[in-house]
């Protein structure tokens, strides 16, 4: 009885996508409920492996369940939905207000972005925790793309002659800020991926935007300190875009938290990244042609469901396993 009903209740599981406290209440609960149908049968006259096969056949499909327990649990409270949105609309308001040309504000910012995120991390991993961390790692990302310069000056010196190369030690810091980067990145979406694919692509939302923005921002101005403190004033534009974009993922975060149907998650989180993306790149770069907003579309699609690939190569997470009791 007991290894039917755990291989059940572990397919169950595997296609929760709940955190890993509410997964074990799920879990526990549908144990009671098998052990009291079990119990049942067995007084109307059943063997126990006879009565065991009756309950299991009662409870129907393993994933139909896990989708109705998914519905009834994966909503959540209000001020979830609040905390969530949170990260979105206080990026929004740094390019609204133009403030995240101060990098003394945006540094305190993305500072306590990145202390709550680590909070929320620590404390079992709360929905509303997967908008923050995208920000969280953001400055490491913004750092390590700017450190290429030295690189690169480097690399051109030894294939070409040119430029002065980097110092050792230069190079050196260089090489562990990339590794650490990368590291933690990787864990990061390793861990999440195994936990529900769709939490990775909310969170990984605002990064092809931004690497647009930036890329763009220093084409025309460098970067700091000259680009945050001196930018021409036409470059207010591209703020108003941004702000949008980022208000749009707000409302989207916060829906996320509360929408029980795992489908209208999925749809509007892409929905979104695409609709939004296209205001931002349309600001960018002028008008933009049937064929380019296809292209734009179809990229972001790709690179929000590589998630869903990684899960599937990954599987579930084996740690949140839940032992059943004796």
């Amino acid at each position: 009885m007991q290894a039917g009903i755990s291989s059940y209740l572990d397919e169950v599981r595997i296609h929760l996508h709940l955190d890993p406290r509410t997964e074990q209440r799920v879990i526990n609960e549908l144990y009671s409920h098998f052990q009291e149908k079990v119990a049942d049968l067995e007084e109307e006259g059943m063997q126990e492996e006879e009565a065991a096969r009756a309950a299991l056949a009662s409870f129907g499909d393993a994933r139909f369940i896990a989708r109705l327990m998914y519905e009834a649990y994966s909503g959540g409270s209000w001020t979830e939905a609040l905390i969530s949105c949170q990260p979105h609309l206080i990026v929004s308001a740094l390019f609204a207000t133009h403030i995240w040309r101060s990098p003394v504000l945006l540094g305190a910012v993305f500072a306590t972005i990145a202390v709550i995120a680590i909070l929320g991390w620590r404390n079992g991993s709360p929905n509303w925790l997967y908008s923050w961390m995208s920000y969280a790692v953001l400055p490491l990302l913004i750092l390590s793309y700017y450190s290429l310069d030295p690189v690169a000056s480097t690399v051109a010196y030894f294939f070409n002659g040119r430029g002065t190369p980097a110092s050792f030690w230069h190079l050196a810091a260089l090489a562990l800020l990339f590794a650490f980067t990368l590291w933690l990145i990787a864990s990061m979406a390793v861990v999440v991926a195994r936990r529900d694919w769709i939490l990775l692509s909310l969170m990984l939302l605002p990064i092809p935007v931004l690497v647009l923005w930036i890329m763009t921002e220093t084409q025309f101005a460098g970067f700091l300190p000259k680009a945050l403190i001196s930018l021409e004033s036409g470059f207010s534009r591209w703020d108003g875009a941004m702000a949008v974009f980022f208000l749009l993922l707000g409302i989207a975060s916060a829906a996320f938290v509360r929408v029980r149907v795992r489908a209208i998650k999925v749809t509007a989180v892409i929905l979104v990244g695409i609709i939004g993306s296209a205001i931002v790149a349309r600001s960018l770069w002028g008008s933009i042609g049937f064929v380019h907003l296809l292209g734009i579309s179809i990229g972001l699609f790709l690179f929000l469901t590589i998630p869903l690939l990684l899960r599937a190569v990954l599987g579930h997470d084996q740690s949140s396993k839940q032992v059943l009791p004796s």
